[in-house]
This record gives C-alpha cells, sequence and structure tokens, in this order.
C-alpha cells in the first residue's frame, strides 16, 4: 500500500524498493524501517513509499506510472487509428508486459515525459481494470495463456464505446432512455468490431467484451445471461469495472470511499456477481488505507495505523488527541463512522479550539462574579 512519509513509523516494512533520482536502490524491499531510515527519506524528498499492509499488493501500487501511461498510448493508438483492423498481436503484447510487471514487481526505468496527460483518462480506465482482472486471475492460479485470454478482453472491454457519441458518453446529467439504450449496446459494438476485423481473436477475450456488463441474477445487458452462463473471466472484467469506475471521479459523481465500495462488492455477491469471484476480489483490495483519518463512534477521530487482515474493517487506529491505539477487533462496540477530509480536520481542530477558549472566558466571568 502506498502512504505518504508523512505518516510511515518504525517498524513498518518495504513492499517495494525505493529509489533514488538516478535510479539508484536507497532501501530493498522487505526492510523494516528504523527511525534513522525514515529521516533519511524525507532528507531525500521522498514523498510515498510502498508498505506492507499485509494484504495483496493493492492494484493502484501494482503498475510503476511509466508502464500503466505506456500501456495507454498503446491501447489508445490501437482503438484510434486501427479501430477497423486492431492487432491482437500488440494487444496482447501490451498484456504481457502488465502480467511481467505485477509479477516480479520490478522497477522499469523510463523517460519521465512519458508520463500521460490529462487527455489520457479514457484508457486509464481500460488499463486499470486490465490491471486488477490481471491480479485476480493470478490470485486464482490461471495460467500465462488464460491470463492473456482475460487481459486482452479487459483491455479491449469498453472498444464498442468509440461507436456511441461523446455527448452521450460524457454528459454530466443523468441519460434519457434512449440514450441508455443506446450505452448498452457498446457491449455488442466492440464484440463486432472484433469478430468483423479480427481473425485472430481469441474467442475467450471476445465473450470479455461482449459479456463484461452481465449479471448474476440476470438483470445485466446485452443478453440477460445469469448464474453459471457468464464466464468467470467475464465476470472478473465486470468485478474489476465496476470497483474502478466507482472509486473514480467521474464528470457527473464524485469517486465513493474505499471502505463504502468494499461493503458494497461484498453484498454483491450471488446478486450482481459470483460469490466466488467476489470473495478472492476482497483479497486485492483495501478498505481503508494506512494514514487515513477517521471519525470513531465513541466521539474521538484518529489514523489508521495498521491493518487487520482477517478483519479488513476494522483496522488499529491510533488516536489524535492521546497518541493511544484501539484495535477495532478487540473493541467490537466502536465502529468507524466515517473517514474524514483535511478541511474536515482543521475545522474540527478549530472548533475545539474556539470551544476551549470560551471554556477559559466562561471561567473568568464565572469567578469574576
Amino acid at each position: 500500500m502506498r502512504i505518504s512519509t508523512k505518516f510511515i513509523e518504525t517498524g513498518m516494512r518495504l513492499a517495494r524498493p525505493i529509489y533514488g533520482r538516478n535510479g539508484e536502490t536507497l532501501l530493498n524491499r522487505g526492510t523494516t524501517l528504523t527511525t534513522q531510515y525514515i529521516m533519511s527519506l524525507r532528507r531525500h524528498g521522498i514523498l510515498t513509499v510502498n508498505i506492507d499492509s499485509g494484504f495483496e499488493e493493492d492494484f493502484s501500487d501494482a503498475l510503476e506510472d511509466i508502464v500503466r501511461c505506456s500501456v495507454m498510448k498503446k491501447v489508445q493508438h490501437e482503438i484510434m487509428v486501427n479501430r477497423n483492423r486492431i492487432s491482437i498481436k500488440n494487444i496482447t503484447n501490451q498484456v504481457e508486459m502488465l502480467i511481467d510487471e505485477i509479477i516480479s514487481g520490478k522497477k522499469i526505468i523510463g523517460n519521465l515525459t512519458e508520463i500521460c496527460s490529462a487527455d489520457m483518462y479514457t484508457y486509464a480506465h481500460s488499463v486499470d481494470v486490465c490491471t486488477l482482472s490481471l491480479m485476480l486471475g493470478i490470485r486464482l492460479n490461471y495460467k500465462k495463456d488464460k491470463l492473456l485470454q482475460l487481459g486482452t478482453g479487459c483491455l479491449l472491454h469498453d472498444l464498442g464505446k468509440t461507436k456511441v457519441l461523446p455527448e452521450i458518453l460524457n454528459k454530466p446529467g443523468v441519460l434519457n432512455s434512449d440514450e441508455f439504450s443506446e450505452i448498452k449496446k457498446h457491449p455488442l459494438y466492440g464484440y463486432k468490431m472484433l469478430l468483423d476485423n479480427n481473425e485472430d481473436i481469441d474467442p475467450e477475450s471476445a465473450n470479455i467484451v461482449l459479456d463484461h456488463h452481465e449479471k448474476y441474477d440476470g438483470s445485466g445487458y446485452p443478453r440477460g445471461l445469469k448464474g453459471q452462463e457468464i464466464a468467470e473471466m467475464s465476470v472478473i472484467c465486470a468485478v474489476a469495472d465496476v470497483y474502478n469506475a466507482i472509486t473514480t471521479d467521474r464528470i457527473y459523481r464524485r469517486a465513493m470511499p474505499p471502505h463504502e465500495v468494499y461493503e458494497m462488492i461484498m453484498a454483491s455477491g450471488n446478486m450482481m456477481f459470483e460469490q466466488s469471484v467476489v470473495e478472492a476480489f476482497l483479497k486485492c483490495i483495501v478498505p481503508y488505507n494506512i494514514g487515513s483519518i477517521v471519525r470513531l463512534s465513541n466521539g474521538f477521530v484518529g489514523r489508521v495505523c495498521r491493518l487487520n487482515p482477517s478483519l479488513p474493517l476494522r483496522p488499529i487506529i491510533k488516536l489524535l488527541d492521546s497518541r493511544e491505539e484501539i484495535d477495532l477487533v478487540q473493541e467490537k462496540s466502536i465502529v468507524i463512522n466515517g473517514l474524514l477530509q483535511h478541511e474536515d480536520i482543521i475545522k474540527e481542530g478549530i472548533d475545539k479550539a474556539l470551544e476551549k477558549v470560551g471554556s477559559v472566558k466562561f471561567m473568568n466571568d464565572f469567578t469574576a462574579i
């Protein structure tokens, strides 16, 4: 899990190596942080590090930015320039790069000027869905050929949206029935584009493009499949697609907090998605990031300092006022009421200060009577 060096503490272990400006290794993966190491990292201007949280590596940290943006650019080129004759070989090459990066966790040094710009946003979703799907496939012990099928389908899952008018795709308000009907055609559009122009497309990959909006209870589209009629790889893509969509800011709504998404996905088993896939998926994500500021049901405010892998929704909290730690696994009567943003914390601090000033003034006035 990637966290700010403001929040790292002695005893934490690095999940990834830390590199200097010239690519030299400063600290190796698995290093236990000491006070000296922490001070050195801050002196070097290192802003974030990847900490071993006890979970599998969070998908958002699975790729170096260089790799992620390189893949995004190549996918964009294939879809926008070669849309009538997409090179499946070029797409599978990108999937292989992602698989290698996820499995090895290696650092790929590249030209930092290639870091993607804002106009790459559309393709970021496809790469993120592919990355998370591959991590889930690896967890489910998929072999290399199956991972390639999965990754290819996931990278191209929204191909059909190139046939949908941009004003519908990017509409900030609620879609009307005609617009929603058009959006619901994009899996068919993408599937047809692949079959019409690509003899070498794997049928399993094409089916992911076609079926990634199907639901376990039969309420999905375009075919209304249900239960075991939906291939597992399509279910994997569907879960990853929903997760990435609702944890990302969109034109028409803000992203949902990770813990709310975690609970929503947890409740979706055998309704939206097959239960076994949901259970495996929840082991690839975390509901709370280390360093998150939370309000507890007992009124206290604290920071998430450690996670409980067996009960992810019950982390260990360090109170901001007293520095006391509360393990929510042990303190069963206390729950997290919500996440606090920086502006909330500042306001709360001001309110407490005013409260204290008011109390002092009251006492002074009272004793003066």
